[in-house]
């Protein structure tokens, strides 16, 4: 089964309303949006502790980003819900987590919970 295969579907099939299409890149999974913006995800396979990013780009659309992750920087230790942070419009302004998550989610929570922000935004 492909990496990607049920994340491009819940992408597709469940927010149909904001999703355009999906296009796997081998190491990620790209999401174009009717907005015409783009979400880039991306999740480890191989390591102890699973890593994962998704990243929505609009800089061309209104010089935003947003991207949840769960990469150890030591720079956002102070973060409450670390390693987990959310970067909030830019790269530099990060804080906790803004999605409701069980203590052990699964990482298609996260993507679904991601994607109904990105909804809430664009609607």
């Amino acid at each position: 089964m492909e990496k990607f295969s049920k994340f491009a579907r819940i992408a597709e099939v469940e927010f149909s309303d904001i999703v355009l299409s999906t296009h796997n890149l081998d190491i990620k999974l790209r999401i174009y949006l009717k907005d015409k913006s783009f979400i880039d995800f991306y999740f480890t396979i191989k390591l102890k502790t699973q890593r994962f990013s998704i990243h929505w780009e609009r800089n061309h659309v209104d010089g935003s980003i947003y991207r949840v992750d769960n990469t150890p920087d030591r720079k956002w230790k102070k973060v409450e819900s670390f390693p987990l942070h959310f970067h909030d419009k830019t790269d530099d302004k990060v804080k906790g987590s803004p999605f409701r998550l069980r203590r052990n989610f699964s990482l298609q929570e996260i993507f679904r919970e991601f994607l109904n922000f990105v909804r809430k935004k664009i609607i």
